[in-house]
């Protein structure tokens, strides 16, 4: 480097995290995600990690800066996968319509079914370094369950396991993966999971929210999502510093 012989710039490790999410939601279209839940019925694979850059669809849903490689080297220690509903988990009312059932049914299906029927390969660059079922990925993290009222038939327990950060598909020695190379991860429908997805409606942008102040009322869009997130730890170049 000039102005200092024998300096080099040293990579250090730091924890990181990586997380990519479609949403699923009406009027929703790529790369953010699909407009139903019908939309990922005709897919063989539904990809991640190689789509969308936060630029593009905002840092909740993913932290990417590029679309396909990483601009480090990442060392994977575990990965979980998060089903998210945007439809009605508490319970149903004394008088539920068709469509309320359906709404019900769909955000439970969505949550604690869907996971046991799919698939998930995760690849660097086309070697494949984890090929296994969902049910095995949970997120370790978010919302356990709850209950609505004191009657049993009200409590809430559709849920991905435990909420615990060690409640993830953890690998024995940290997979590598170099820098600028491709890291995908597609989750596969089985024949069944396809068939549900065909036939659970929505989500519908019927949830309504009501403005205290002059009462009107707005009905927002549901928006389900699903996340992968792989925990970790990446190679930067050391901040501000330079070492012998």
């Amino acid at each position: 480097m000039e102005g200092a012989p024998g300096r080099m710039p040293v990579n250090v490790t730091e924890a990181f995290s990586l997380y990519d999410t479609i949403q699923i939601a009406k009027g929703t279209v790529a790369p953010a995600g699909y407009g139903g839940y019908a939309d990922l019925a005709g897919l063989e694979e539904i990809p991640f990690l190689t789509v969308r850059n936060r630029t593009q669809v905002g840092l909740a849903y993913t932290n990417k800066d590029s679309i396909d490689s990483l601009p480090f080297v990442f060392h994977i220690k575990d990965i979980g996968v998060r089903f998210i509903s945007a439809g009605r988990l508490d319970k149903l009312g004394d008088t539920p319509t068709p469509g309320d059932i359906a709404d019900f049914n769909a955000a439970r299906i969505f949550e604690s079914i869907l996971h046991y029927h799919m698939g998930a390969i995760l690849k660097i660059r086309e070697d494949e370094r984890l090929a296994h079922t969902v049910e095995l990925m949970p997120p370790g993290t978010g919302a356990f369950g709850y209950t609505s009222g004191a009657v049993p038939s009200q409590i809430q327990s559709a849920n991905q396991g435990w909420p615990s950060l060690q409640n993830r598909w953890t690998w024995r020695e940290p997979l590598s993966v170099p820098r600028n190379c491709v890291l995908s991860v597609v989750l596969k429908p089985s024949t069944y999971a396809k068939e549900l997805l065909a036939h659970m409606p929505g989500p519908s942008p019927d949830m309504p929210l009501v403005n205290l102040a002059d009462g009107t009322q707005f009905l927002a869009r549901r928006v389900s999502l699903i996340r992968v997130s792989l925990n970790g730890a990446r190679e930067v170049q050391q901040r501000g510093e330079l070492h012998y």
